[in-house]
């Protein structure tokens, strides 16, 4: 709690150990196990705002579940939802065997379970599954959220293997989720590993960090979004839950409005029937995360209501706020005290349908 708000974090992020695959890979792969380059503890830190010392204590005690919990005691975070670093990464590969993406992902969620078992009443994740195999991936769904516990299932926007996230071979996917009730969290990553990821096209270019962190992240989004709604995905699935997340939340309003616009003037182009316009479907059944220091918050509540949007530090990534994300947040005098609630606690409650009263 932090002034008299609860704090629900819809994202947060682990920082995975080295050998987390060589501990809790299935026995057949072990031998495949990734081995991912030692991170110098001062890369965590480092950056041209000054860091809270903080990220020097996690460092040294390699991001566990105690450093975290100490990070949200520090904002003031009653509840978060972790959501992979270093296991997002090692599945953005279109090549990889099926199987051995499965295998991946239920490492993941084996060790983000153990991570979360330190306090299971205030950290919660997001299940990881590979977009390889829709039938292993549905089943890993299953096994998640019934056997884990996971609270939402984390989604790809960028098309594997060259399958859009509408294509009719994720519907059983889809179906699966739904029937769960837990939403679908869509989510980049910060690598171009994909062959189709708009960070490839500037490879080997001037500026292609700065252009690509900018720009990757609202850029899949939006069409992640696009496809669901033009793909017939969210008319199908209407109880279907979706999040948008680490992406911000000022593309919501222009890219609403520009799909209404098209979706009017161009009916022929609209190849699967839909019964609504793309920014009700938006208002029925998705969510957008805003960082604390979005600019153009408060225009973006006056333009589609401050129901759908939730709160996101993405510690302990290098462009969070902490220690002061919610702090500012709270201190903003742009947004009303009824948003600040409602972004803080009621819409991520909502999202990733809470209902037991945080202590």
């Amino acid at each position: 709690m932090k002034n008299g708000y609860r704090i629900f974090d819809a994202d947060l992020h682990t920082i995975e150990p080295d050998d987390l695959w060589s501990r809790y890979l299935d026995a057949p792969f072990k031998t495949l196990a990734p081995r991912p380059r030692p991170i110098p503890a001062a890369a965590t830190y480092s950056s041209p705002i000054p860091r809270h010392e903080h990220y020097r204590v996690a460092a040294a005690a390699g991001y566990n579940a105690p450093s975290h919990l100490r990070a949200m005691a520090i904002e003031g975070i009653d509840i978060a939802v972790l959501f992979g670093t270093r296991g997002r990464h090692v599945q953005m590969h279109d090549d990889l065997d099926p199987p051995f993406a499965d295998a991946l992902a239920r490492a993941h969620n084996n060790w983000t379970y153990d991570f979360c078992a330190h306090d299971p009443q205030r950290l919660k994740f997001a299940a990881q599954i590979a977009y390889h195999d829709v039938t292993l991936a549905v089943r890993e769904v299953e096994r998640a959220v019934e056997k884990l516990g996971a609270v939402a299932v984390i989604g790809n926007p960028n098309p594997v293997n060259g399958r859009h996230i509408h294509d009719p071979y994720f519907e059983p996917l889809w179906q699966t989720i739904e029937g769960l009730g837990v939403p679908v969290c869509f989510h980049p990553t910060g690598v171009w590993t994909l062959h189709d990821d708009i960070g490839r096209r500037f490879i080997d270019h001037v500026g292609a960090r700065m252009i690509t962190n900018a720009a990757r992240n609202p850029l899949e989004l939006m069409l992640a979004f696009a496809s669901l709604v033009t793909g017939g995905v969210l008319e199908r699935h209407p109880q279907l839950v979706c999040a948008f997340l680490e992406g911000g939340c000022g593309w919501v309003p222009w890219w609403l409005w520009r799909l209404d616009d098209t979706w009017e003037k161009f009916p022929e182009d609209i190849e699967i029937p839909l019964s609504l316009r793309p920014s009700e479907y938006f208002s029925r059944q998705c969510y957008v995360s805003v960082d604390a220091g979005e600019k153009y918050l408060a225009d973006v509540v006056a333009a589609i209501g401050d129901t759908n949007i939730v709160i996101a530090t993405d510690y302990p990534h290098r462009d969070s706020m902490f220690p002061d994300a919610i702090g500012s947040f709270i201190a903003r005098e742009d947004i009303s005290a009824q948003t600040k609630t409602r972004v803080l606690w009621d819409n991520v409650a909502r999202l990733y349908a809470y209902t037991v009263e945080c202590a």
